[in-house]
């Protein structure tokens, strides 16, 4: 089990550069419109009251809006932080899931998608793999079908008479044909 969470361990934070960037800068504007709206109208009543109450501290605001500023700058971070490691948890199983369909679009139906515990998308990669068990079940289907129609085709062909070379050249190539069937699979 430890092997294989190392197989799986992740080099690269930004696997899908273009879809993680993508993913923060939306949730970063979204998080600092919602902050700047709510925190604005927050500050505004605030700083209003105070200096409508007590005039003279005024120094003090001055001294709040230095220390908000460096807070807001550490937040800021600390989200852009969050939304990259939540990106790379989405990024990383939609980079593996391309893969496998390369993968399975080359014929290999052996393959299976096998994402990191706590990664997203595990729902789907269980319906992938049984689309795939299910593709390869209905090939290694053909290709026993295959196998009975190339032993009744031999069957055929030797009954023939011998004067029958050609239709036994004929069944010769239906067989090799009907063995080429499901051949670019992998099952």
């Amino acid at each position: 089990m430890a092997e294989e969470t190392k197989k799986f361990q992740r080099k690269t934070v930004l696997v899908k550069r273009a879809l993680q960037l993508k993913y923060i800068g939306m949730v970063f504007l979204s998080v600092l419109v919602a902050s700047l709206i709510v925190g604005g109208d927050v500050y505004y009543s605030l700083s209003r009251v105070m200096l409508t109450e007590c005039p003279s501290s005024i120094d003090r605001v001055i001294q709040f809006n230095s220390v908000l500023m460096v807070k807001i700058a550490l937040y800021l971070g600390l989200m852009l932080l969050i939304s990259l490691y939540v990106s790379h948890r989405f990024a990383g199983p939609i980079y593996r899931f391309e893969k496998s369909a390369q993968t399975v679009g080359e014929g290999d139906l052996t393959h299976r998608v096998s994402l990191r515990i706590g990664d997203e998308l595990m729902e789907l990669q269980e319906e992938f793999n049984g689309m795939v068990s299910g593709l390869q079940a209905l090939v290694q289907k053909d290709r026993n079908l295959v196998k009975r129609l190339s032993e009744r085709l031999d069957d055929v062909s030797k009954r023939l008479p011998e004067s029958a070379d050609v239709c036994r050249r004929e069944i010769k190539d239906l067989k090799v044909e009907l063995e080429h069937l499901t051949r670019s699979f992998k099952v």
